[in-house]
């Protein structure tokens, strides 16, 4: 069977979304009250939004699909297909629930990740509607879809570990004054939100939470890593906290260099190490990012190699905490890439964290398509799953398939077997 390891859609373009609203939270004491009435029009969709029956009348439990949003003449909707025992779809996927409102319908509106809880009970889309980023939260065995938080423009990040399904989530706006809980002011900082009943905590970190770049959790969820930056140019800071908010330590400060904002943290399934990236510190959106390792106390720094950067492509590693797959940029050389996502051209790539060997898995000249991403290992690290697509387009939906790759085929190229034909109409998986 295969496990998922934090995995995010293409289009979630990590680091211009966080340049964004970094300069928005600048003006928020500006913008405020224009904040409060120009959003109100997109809470009238927590109510309208309307589930669609489950085609097989069954309850199967979350993780047993794959989740998708496909582009229809309606807007957007959410679909799911049964997951087969390579992670790959084994059938076409059926519709479950639709946004409403006319999700979909403009080009300000896009689907930036999927992600499923470790209980398989709910499922994080996080997308942006005109100038607010959302966040939709779809029960899996009442198959709902609601906005949660409910009043809040801000950044979903990733899930905590263990039974309860809670979040790590970046509040940036308030959408209303029932955001603002009897407040005289919006001062947030890290949430811990319960996708049961969109009850909140707040971690102060003694700064606006717009100078949040990530947020990531240890295996055991007693341990968060994240990292901040006072905007373009400032750097960043890699700081450690529990999860209660307390003892915060910066453990350490990335101040100079071309490669100097941190973030797509992710912690080794032993707990050993956490992997992240080091991102350009760049107005130009889609530069490529360093790949590094370190301990939870932020020692043992170790550059491994490039990766694609911007797009947000997470970092994923092995089960036995040897190798991380990730996406790596492939035409580094073209500067309309640095600018357009449509232009990307992306592979598959492993890393051994201890010798350094990068291998390709496959690339546009393996399976004929600009961009290979999403890789998802096998429970004994043998082989990885990955789609292969060209640029999701939000009009009409893009044709991902899905591959398998055996890691130990051979001493340079893996071999490669496709497990699905093309899907259609899909802006974004999971």
């Amino acid at each position: 069977m295969y496990k998922k390891y934090n995995t995010l859609s293409q289009s979630n373009m990590f680091a211009r979304r966080w340049w964004r609203t970094t300069v928005g939270a600048i003006l928020l004491g500006l913008s405020i009250c224009a904040l409060l009435a120009s959003h109100a029009f997109l809470l009238s969709s927590h109510a309208s939004l309307q589930p669609v029956p489950s085609p097989t009348g069954v309850s199967e439990p979350g993780s047993a699909y794959l989740y998708y949003v496909l582009k229809m003449p309606t807007g957007f909707v959410l679909a799911r297909a049964r997951k087969g025992q390579n992670a790959q779809p084994i059938d076409t996927p059926q519709q479950v629930a639709s946004f409403g409102n006319g999700f979909g319908l403009t080009t300000a509106d896009s689907v930036l990740s999927l992600q499923l809880a470790p209980n398989g009970h709910y499922l994080a889309i996080d997308g942006t509607r005109g100038d607010g980023e959302l966040l939709w939260m779809f029960d899996t065995r009442t198959l709902s879809l609601n906005l949660e938080p409910a009043h809040v423009s801000g950044t979903f990040l990733r899930w905590l570990p263990g039974p309860h399904a809670a979040f790590l989530y970046r509040p940036m706006f308030p959408l209303g004054t029932e955001a603002l809980e009897g407040q005289a002011s919006w001062n947030p900082g890290l949430w811990i939100v319960d996708a049961a009943t969109s009850t909140h905590t707040n971690l102060d970190l003694h700064m606006s939470s717009a100078f949040l770049v990530d947020a990531a959790a240890s295996s055991d969820g007693k341990q968060l890593v994240y990292s901040t930056s006072t905007g373009l140019g400032a750097g960043s800071d890699i700081w450690s906290m529990n999860s209660q908010g307390g003892n915060q330590v910066r453990l350490l400060s990335l101040p100079d260099g071309v490669q100097n904002v941190a973030g797509q943290f992710t912690w080794s399934p032993d707990g050993q190490r956490i992997a992240y990236e080091r991102l350009a510190d760049s107005p130009t959106p889609f530069l490529a990012a360093g790949l590094w390792t370190m301990n939870s106390r932020g020692g043992n720094q170790h550059y491994l190699t490039q990766t694609d950067g911007g797009h947000g492509f997470a970092l994923s590693w092995s089960p036995n905490s040897k190798e991380l797959a990730f996406v790596a940029r492939t035409n580094l050389n073209q500067s309309l890439a640095d600018q357009h996502t449509q232009s990307l051209q992306s592979a598959v790539e492993t890393v051994n964290v201890s010798n350094g060997r990068v291998k390709l898995i496959a690339g546009v000249a393996q399976t004929g398509k600009q961009i290979n991403a999403s890789p998802v290992w096998s429970a004994d690290s043998s082989q990885i799953t990955f789609a292969a697509y060209n640029p999701l387009n939000p009009v009409v939906g893009g044709s991902p398939r899905y591959w398998s790759a055996s890691i130990n085929a051979g001493p340079t190229q893996p071999a490669l077997v496709p497990l699905s034909p093309q899907l259609t109409q899909v802006v974004a998986l999971g």
